[in-house]
């Protein structure tokens, strides 16, 4: 699959555009798409051990086609992925037809994060390494000159917004090596985001935040109920300086797995047994569920220059931090790249790559290693 994809690729570099759009009266239609195929070498050391591989980051899941169609002030847009095959659908209604008066409702992007960075991090930038990571997640959103509210609608049931379950801890459960059922979570407030952007030709400047609260139940009664607070708060953006540019980005925040804000989970409750998993990780002592808040904030910062409008070498690094009553250290990251954007034509582009990625101790201390990337991705953006 991933070498079709890229000769496909290399096909389309001989070949004009293909966007397709139609408009008749007050009818319009555009269908849009991203396409990406990438080889990348990679060495690795931690623990103790070394690796190496050649091979991709997976950037082909995250290849898309979308359709937009509007009627007047209305718009409903739909988009299809390989990684997640239903990756958005909502309706847009822009009040009196301005542009930044809108009411959103449906599967789109959350608005409290903000990101950039490397290509090479399976497409995710610095998220985890400083930056946070926005999510698609079903919800009803208000925005009105520059300022956004929203609200993430919680798992109804019927499987018809399925996708927030898994997502969000809306409703979790955590079993253990025997299979029994130990703890469950679910949403007790519909988590609330918040953000407002300034953005002029020079600057574009955001600052974010959200909260939501779950409650933990014990079904075997170990632990008492406990209501855990999630939220994050933080800024991020762009400073122009002629063909330069400045990104910035700093937050915090606690729980934040609840809200999926980090794709390397940093849960509550800390230990090792009976059970570990990505989303809860049950500690039992004499009988007793220990849970604990994790706190993480975050800083990243990169550097671009544009040359002839074809060459954009950029320069970033991010660091992230993990902490909480349950951890013995601080779980802490860095993350480094240097890559540079070429534009070949309109919609045809490469990004080689280098970058470095320490993942500097875990929640007990110890060193868990680095891993260093050199390779390309290519993109067909249409």
């Amino acid at each position: 699959m991933k070498k079709i994809v890229f000769l496909c690729i290399m096909a389309l570099v001989t070949v004009p555009a293909f966007a397709v759009e139609f408009e008749s009266g007050d009818f319009k239609a555009n269908i849009y798409g991203e396409i990406y195929g990438d080889a990348f070498y990679t060495y690795s050391e931690g623990y103790g051990e070394s690796s190496n591989s050649f091979g991709s980051q997976t950037f082909v899941g995250s290849s898309l086609l979308g359709v937009e169609l509007s009627y007047g002030s209305v718009s409903a847009t739909f988009e299809a992925g390989i990684g997640d095959p239903v990756r958005k659908y909502f309706l847009t209604y822009r009040i009196g037809g301005a542009d930044d008066h809108y009411v959103v409702i449906g599967r789109d992007t959350t608005i409290a994060a903000y990101s950039f960075g490397m290509v090479s991090n399976d497409f995710q930038a610095l998220n985890d390494l400083g930056t946070l990571a926005d999510n698609r997640r079903l919800q009803l959103r208000y925005g009105i000159g520059g300022f956004e509210l929203a609200i993430i609608i919680p798992s109804l049931g019927g499987g018809w917004n399925a996708d927030n379950t898994d997502d969000t801890g809306y409703q979790l459960s955590q079993t253990d090596t025997d299979g029994n059922n130990i703890v469950t979570a679910f949403n007790v407030l519909p988590r609330v985001e918040l953000a407002y952007t300034y953005s002029t030709d020079y600057i574009e400047f955001k600052v974010f935040g959200a909260y939501g609260a779950y409650l933990y139940s014990d079904n075997n009664n170990i632990a008492n109920d406990k209501v855990f607070h999630s939220y994050n708060a933080g800024f991020g953006g762009q400073a122009n300086f002629g063909n330069s540019f400045l990104q910035f980005t700093g937050w915090y925040g606690a729980n934040l797995d609840l809200m999926d804000a980090l794709g390397n989970y940093k849960s509550r409750a800390v230990g090792v047994s009976p059970s570990n998993s990505k989303k809860i990780s049950m500690f039992l002592d004499d009988g007793v569920t220990k849970a604990e808040n994790i706190q993480s904030a975050g800083i990243a910062i990169g550097l671009g220059h544009t040359f002839n409008e074809k060459y954009t070498p950029q320069i970033g690094v991010g660091y992230t931090l993990n902490f909480g009553d349950g951890y013995d250290k601080i779980d802490d990251s860095l993350g480094a790249y240097l890559n540079c954007f070429i534009q070949i034509n309109d919609w045809f582009a490469i990004t080689p790559e280098i970058a470095y990625i320490n993942k500097m101790q875990d929640s007990a201390g110890e060193k868990e290693g680095y891993d260093f990337i050199a390779g390309v991705m290519a993109s067909v953006i249409f």
